[in-house]
């Protein structure tokens, strides 16, 4: 059984709106957002194009809002359910995802909005029906919305590397990264850019190295520091691997 507490359509705030679903509540709430928007969840930031939605259960903390520079605008439900209710309708819970037919959605939540406002004979009922066919919605989403969120997130993740290389990555922290396995991480990094997520990571800390070399008087230990690796000389000879010179030879040539 569902009861809904308040429900709006196409609500519209000022750019750079933040909201925080405090966790302490004791509702669930259901967003689905019509702008580029930012999830944090855990400590942990996604930013997903406009039609996204979430389902946040009433223990779960999570920070939502703008994350461009147009208007907020959202639809969303706070209501009380029996957990059941949701898990079993196979929506993830806790993990935003795209929506296929938002405009859709859109009018279900308006449908729900006015079915709450007006004390009708079978409202209880017809917010029932309502709502189990806005789950059916967005578990019709779930699969191609599920690959939207990955590549997305792929994405990111090859963004934070190419412009962090010398962070601490390994594959385990970049499976957390996208709340995925380490072996799926891996499967879908080689299909998604042709070469596996750590052969990446080597490959831009290579780049890191070559510009440091010839744009700093960094000694070879910093440069080693800079660009993620515990030893010179585990940095020298990957370094010479990949170049077919050594990084002194490298600097001196360039």
């Amino acid at each position: 059984m569902i009861k809904v507490i308040h429900a709006e359509a196409n609500t519209t705030h000022p750019p750079g709106f933040e909201y925080e679903h405090s966790g302490t509540q004791g509702w669930w709430l259901f967003i689905q957002t019509h702008c580029k928007t930012f999830f944090e969840i855990d400590g942990k930031r996604i930013i997903l194009p406009a039609d996204a939605a979430i389902i946040l259960s009433p223990n779960t903390r999570c920070r939502y809002g703008a994350a461009g520079t147009e208007p907020y605008s959202d639809d969303w439900i706070r209501f009380n359910a029996d957990e059941t209710f949701i898990t079993g309708s196979s929506v993830p819970v806790d993990m935003p995802f795209n929506t296929r037919e938002s405009l859709y959605i859109t009018e279900i939540v308006h449908l729900i909005s006015c079915e709450n406002f007006f004390d009708n004979k079978y409202k209880e009922i017809s917010l029932q029906y309502l709502f189990k066919i806005l789950l059916f919605k967005l578990n019709e989403s779930m699969q191609t919305a599920q690959d939207d969120l990955l590549n997305v997130s792929l994405q990111q993740l090859r963004m934070n590397i190419q412009t962090n290389p010398g962070a601490p990555w390994s594959v385990t922290t970049m499976a957390k990264f996208l709340y995925i396995s380490p072996r799926h991480l891996q499967k879908l990094y080689r299909k998604q850019f042709g070469l596996s997520c750590m052969s990446d990571v080597i490959n831009n800390r290579i780049i890191m190295a070559k510009e440091l070399l010839s744009n700093t008087q960094d000694s070879i230990n910093q440069i080693s520091s800079k660009c993620g690796y515990s030893s010179a000389e585990h940095f020298s000879r990957q370094f010479k691997k990949h170049t077919g010179m050594s990084p002194k030879k490298y600097r001196e040539s360039h």
